[in-house]
């Protein structure tokens, strides 16, 4: 099966490009920004090989919009289980909606795909092996709380962001790579190590 292909199919007349203005206060009270962009699935595609994603990983998206990312993650990879995290409830809806259609043509090479709807400053994520977010959009206060927060999760192997932040919390930068998202071609792409742990 072709992951792209099928995404593309998948997603044909849906994008995330519409909020309602009580979504986007919401997500402004949070402290974060509603614009929205993502990574193109090529890229996406590169990145999951580059990071070897596996059986044995938990792979989160922070502000994972329509779903996009996680969905071809889902439909590419054996991975153990795979997370989205969206505040925008219009934008999640239309991740839910790809969901079952993934769940009934059987088309999950993961072994449990889930969505959230909420703050994933709030919500959950111990078992979080490689997270990932379109991060470009995020004020500093929040890139530094989410590192921080990052900073203590026990699983992690590496975090994936469109954004270096200024505050690492021990983070350390081991690769910039170059993908085209749906705003420009080659933008950077930080890899980062999590902080040694004693």
């Amino acid at each position: 099966m072709n992951a792209r292909r099928t995404l593309q199919r998948l997603y044909r007349d849906r994008h995330g490009y519409d909020d309602a203005p009580a979504e986007e206060q919401a997500v402004r009270e949070a402290g974060s920004d509603p614009m929205y962009g993502e990574l193109m699935p090529a890229a996406a595609e590169r990145l999951f090989d580059y990071l070897g994603l596996g059986r044995r990983d938990v792979l989160y998206d922070l502000g994972s919009g329509i779903g996009k990312f996680v969905a071809q993650a889902a439909i590419a990879k054996p991975l153990r289980r795979v997370v989205g995290i969206e505040m925008v409830r219009l934008r999640h809806d239309i991740a839910v909606e790809v969901l079952d259609r993934i769940e009934r043509e059987a088309l999950l090479e993961a072994e449990t795909f889930e969505l959230w709807c909420g703050d994933f400053m709030r919500l959950p994520m111990k078992d979080a092996t490689v997270v990932y977010t379109c991060s470009t959009a995020f004020p500093e206060p929040l890139m530094a709380r989410m590192m921080r927060r990052l900073s203590r999760l026990p699983e992690l192997r590496c975090f994936v962001s469109l954004r270096d932040p200024d505050v690492l919390h021990g983070f350390e930068v081991v690769d910039v790579l170059r993908l085209d998202t749906s705003w420009k071609r080659r933008a950077p792409v930080y890899v980062y190590a999590p902080p040694q742990r004693r």
